[in-house]
């Protein structure tokens, strides 16, 4: 079930700006390393769970 993210606003702000915005707390803080993998982890399935099945829709 993919959802389009314009229409849910909370959900683009959790899975791409949180993890973004933490990433650069992270840069200017001087994070751990173990912070920058857990935030590229989370956009990654985000990624791959909300965007990339609208893109390969295979409806005809």
């Amino acid at each position: 079930m993919a959802f389009r993210i314009g229409e849910h606003p909370m959900i683009f702000f959790v899975t791409f700006a949180l993890p973004a915005l933490l990433m650069f707390l992270g840069v200017i803080f001087e994070a751990s390393a173990f912070l920058f993998i857990l935030c590229t982890g989370w956009l990654g399935v985000a990624f791959l769970v909300l965007y990339l099945p609208q893109e390969t829709d295979d409806t005809q």
